[in-house]
């Protein structure tokens, strides 16, 4: 219980207890100074009286009181006692307290013509003289004070509960929650209180509201950054982060505070972060991270909050896929030029050769003029196809309706003469009333290339098959052989440009190492896909899925 509210209580207890003792002294007093004026009114009678015994019995009885007269010599109890009273008090008329039997009394005693005469009665208080009207008067306080008690009580408990609620509700303010309803009757002293601090909620609120609006918007901000942000406080500690940084540093960067060192496992990075907040000044470097092996552009910046207050921001760029083309430029420029530079060196040594002389010889003549002449073809069809690699987008689709069996039919027919030497057994699975709407200029050098490298990379004696079908404009065409066949580890680069798997055989066939390549950039720029289904020593499948349309004229 709350030591204000006992002490309280005390204090108007001792308080009420204090006035009822006053109140009944008060009385008693009263009623005592009543006895004392009785008793000098029957002294007054006796003294107007006859003086025989039968008058002065009487008057005794008739007044409820002992009349004693007291000699010089006393005998009984009483008159000793009397006598005693008189002892330094003979000068007048007084009241007094005796002791008779074990017995309180007032007495009054008077001269009557040369003797004492002492008038006395039992001695009165509120208790005797109205023993009921004094304990009523006792139950009566004992009720008000009761009363006033549990009204105090009950006033502080409501007055508590008031003062803990509006406590509590201040306390969910302090911590940015939404306070719980105070009921109070209208006549509370606290009814002001409520609703300054209901007024505060609400105002508090609205700011809550437009703060989680702009933290909302900021942190959708940061997450869609391309950028990896991290905020290290000044205990070296992440308090902030996006979804780029987890990516870049290779794991799911926890939510609640840690140390930084928990998640930057690069120790050029540490060490940038380190001496920014050694030193306080920016830090920028292109560094790779370990974890993921990305190329990154990092900048490590001090934020200063005031003394001892400093904060790093770390911010990564993502450069791996530049740097990923450079490689690719620089590995093209350097593919091209030895590519180049393998006919053009052909070209001119036997030109040279024959210059020299080699030419008055029919034999010599005719096999390097052949020779130069399947070069100058092999290095027309290299710059045809850096061409179309270095802008497959260059024109939009034009959009037409394409026989795809005749398509096809032309393709072999330029293959006809190796097909034959290599005795290679073709299939067209494609009805002649097949007709899509696309663009034929890319969709021929999409077969073209596709059933080259079929033919070439086939085995003597090996089998074609190339078909097709439209399913919901959606055009499948798939060229499968059974040739060397691809690994799975080389799979993945066989649309690299200028990458073979054979490398031997491709240069032996005249090949570019362009021609998957051109495949890949032109299903591309048509908005298609792909796919490669092979096996080492068993063969390959190609499927292209090209979204077309329907051709008007379909059987």
């Amino acid at each position: 219980m709350n030591k204000r509210i006992i002490r309280r209580a005390l204090i108007i207890s001792l308080l009420s207890l204090a006035g009822f003792f006053v109140l009944v002294t008060t009385v008693n007093q009263q009623i005592v100074h009543q006895q004392a004026r009785d008793l000098r009114r029957v002294g007054r009678t006796y003294a107007a009286s006859s003086h025989d015994g039968v008058n002065r019995q009487a008057l005794a009885e008739s007044e409820a009181a002992f009349i004693t007269v007291i000699p010089n010599n006393p005998r009984t109890t009483r008159q000793k006692v009397m006598a005693d009273a008189l002892r330094g008090n003979r000068d007048a008329a007084f009241v007094t307290t005796v002791n008779v039997n074990g017995r309180t009394e007032q007495a009054y005693l008077f001269q009557n013509k040369g003797q004492w005469v002492a008038v006395s009665r039992f001695k009165s208080s509120v208790w005797t003289t109205a023993p009921e009207q004094f304990w009523l008067l006792t139950l009566a306080f004992a009720a008000l004070l009761a009363a006033i008690l549990i009204w105090l009580f009950r006033s502080e408990h409501r007055y508590q509960e008031a003062i803990e609620v509006m406590s509590h509700n201040l306390d969910r303010i302090r911590r940015k929650k939404d306070p719980d309803p105070v009921i109070l009757p209208p006549d509370s002293p606290f009814v002001p209180v409520a609703r300054r601090i209901n007024a505060l909620a609400a105002e508090q609120a609205h700011l809550r509201e437009k703060v989680a609006v702009r933290q909302s918007s900021f942190d959708r901000l940061i997450d869609n950054l391309p950028l990896g942000v991290m905020l290290i406080d000044t205990d070296k500690d992440v308090i902030l982060h996006n979804h780029a940084m987890s990516q870049l540093l290779g794991h799911q960067i926890p939510q609640p505070r840690h140390s930084y060192l928990d998640d930057v496992k690069t120790y050029a990075l540490a060490r940038m972060i380190e001496h920014t907040f050694r030193h306080e000044k920016t830090h920028h470097q292109e560094l790779t991270i370990l974890t993921t092996q990305k190329s990154v552009d990092a900048s490590v910046i001090p934020l200063n909050q005031g003394i001892s207050r400093l904060q790093v921001l770390v911010i990564l760029y993502d450069v791996t896929y530049l740097r990923q083309v450079e490689k690719m430029q620089l590995d093209f420029v350097g593919n091209v030029s030895h590519e180049l530079k393998t006919p053009v060196t052909a070209i001119s040594g036997f030109a040279e050769t024959l210059l020299g002389g080699a030419k008055n010889d029919p034999a010599t003549l005719d096999r390097f003029l052949g020779i130069i002449y399947d070069e100058s073809k092999r290095l027309t069809q290299l710059i045809k196809d850096i061409l179309t690699l270095s802008r497959p987008d260059s024109n939009q689709n034009v959009a037409a309706s394409v026989a795809l069996k005749k398509l096809v039919d032309d393709a072999l027919h330029n293959l006809a003469k190796v097909i034959q030497d290599k005795q290679i057994r073709v299939e067209v699975a494609i009805t002649p009333d097949l007709l899509v709407v696309t663009d034929e200029r890319k969709l021929t050098q999409i077969v073209r290339n596709l059933l080259n490298n079929a033919v070439f990379y086939n085995r003597l004696a090996g089998h074609v098959t190339i078909s097709a079908q439209v399913v919901d404009h959606q055009l499948s065409l798939a060229v499968a052989d059974t040739g060397i066949g691809i690994s799975e580890t080389e799979q993945a680069r066989i649309f690299e440009r200028f990458y073979r798997v054979d490398k031997a055989r491709s240069r032996h066939n005249g090949g570019t190492g362009l021609g998957l390549a051109i495949v890949a950039e032109l299903v591309k720029s048509m908005d298609g896909h792909v796919a490669v289904h092979s096996q080492v020593g068993v063969g390959s499948t190609f499927t292209v899925t090209l979204p077309v349309g329907e051709g008007p004229h379909r059987g």
